[in-house]
């Protein structure tokens, strides 16, 4: 959705499309329609028949103060499971920023506009649309890509996946036809350099999201019952160091992982099949991974709303709470379940403590956390070696 552009730069694919010198920027120019003395008839494309719509109003963000946010899908004749069109048949899909309705309630009179691309990747401004982009989500069993902003999809039988072609260039228009339908027509043209004609009539019917954000959101924890963590048989603890760059001898990060004997901990990320508890605790500056973890009780560093650790919780007997959306590369504090190194069961942890003792090399390590859900689960149970903890 459009918070990506606030974050990347996009370079426009030019497209060859030939429009007459005295033609309004926004009038759109439909197929075999001859462009001006000494010109030439466009051969008319295969065009498809739109016969349904989708419309969803997410209204504004933090990115615009000038526009509310919408996305229309226009597609042919075919079944929908699960949310998705299913082929054969096509797809077009407009990233639309309209008129700014401060009521911020989906009202068709605001979307009827001309529309052309953003001038650039922080342009929010009504009466524009979204170029076409492809973006990753990190996902627990691994990530995808996915086409956002505006796009078109010829999906083949049978099927939901599709190649989409970007669309970055062209216009388009929405209008009322004073009879409780509306006409959607334009010519896109993207990263397949090919003119993509497209007209729907009839009705359009909002649904109403504004306040989210668009994006699919995938849960912090899927855990449905407390955890007990018992058959944990494997350990690594590995020295981070000045993790958070404050470069005044503070603290020192260690990561300890915590895992069952099916587990691989060998390489930079486990795999394997098992469960697995990722703990990253706060120790003082002279601590050294060798003689083990200090002995303490170990309360929660809370992030911040946008992920960070403050600076005053950057201190040592803290436990680093778990980045929130990051799975591929999870930071912080997370309990999971692996089935060959892919998450079946977890849960980013928020909360809770850890009490470590410690007797020359043996270690007893009590740990009662937490889960991001509410109400929330428990992970919890007593961990013991009489052994020194696996070094990195």
């Amino acid at each position: 959705m459009r918070r990506h552009f606030e974050k990347i730069v996009l370079l426009f694919a030019m497209a060859f499309v030939v429009i007459a010198c005295d033609k309004d920027d926004n009038e759109i120019v439909t197929p075999g329609q001859n462009t001006g003395s000494g010109g030439f008839e466009e051969l008319v494309p295969e065009r498809p028949n739109y016969v349904n719509a989708n419309l969803v109003y997410y209204g504004g963000d933090q990115y615009s103060e000038s526009s509310d946010y919408w996305v229309l899908n226009l597609y042919t004749d075919m079944k929908v499971e699960g949310g998705y069109p299913v082929g054969p048949g096509q797809m077009i899909s407009l990233a639309i920023n309209s008129t700014k309705n401060e009521a911020q309630e989906p009202s068709l009179e605001y979307l009827v506009a001309n529309y052309s691309v953003i001038a650039n990747s922080g342009d929010f401004s009504a009466g524009t649309y979204i170029p076409g982009e492809m973006y990753t989500i990190d996902l627990p069993d691994g990530s995808i890509e996915m086409a956002d902003g505006t796009f078109f999809a010829d999906i083949p039988a049978g099927e939901t996946d599709f190649e989409p072609d970007l669309l970055r260039e062209g216009n388009f228009s929405i209008s009322d036809n004073d009879d409780g339908t509306y006409t959607v027509e334009g010519v896109l043209v993207g990263n397949y350099y090919t003119k993509r004609y497209f007209s729907y009539t009839g009705k359009l019917e909002p649904v109403d999201r504004a306040g989210e954000s668009g994006e699919p959101e995938i849960p912090n924890t899927n855990l449905t019952k407390d955890v007990e963590l018992n058959g944990l048989t494997k350990s690594r603890l590995i020295d981070k160091g000045d993790y958070f760059f404050l470069g005044d001898e503070s603290y020192r990060l260690f990561l300890l992982y915590l895992a069952g004997p099916t587990v691989d901990l060998s390489a930079e990320w486990p795999s394997g099949t098992g469960a697995l508890l990722r703990l990253e605790l706060f120790v003082p500056w002279e601590s050294d991974a060798a003689d083990g973890i200090p002995e303490g009780t170990y309360t929660m560093a809370n992030r911040t709303e946008s992920g960070g650790i403050p600076k005053d919780a950057i201190v040592p007997f803290r436990i680093v709470e778990g980045l929130p959306d990051n799975f591929e590369y999870n930071m912080g504090t997370w309990y999971q379940e692996l089935t060959d190194g892919v998450w079946t069961n977890y849960g980013r942890i928020a909360d809770g403590t850890v009490i470590v003792e410690r007797e020359g090399d043996a270690h007893i390590i009590t740990i009662n956390l937490s889960d991001c859900s509410s109400p929330a689960h428990s992970v919890s149970g007593v961990w013991k070696s009489d052994s020194p903890i696996g070094l990195n």
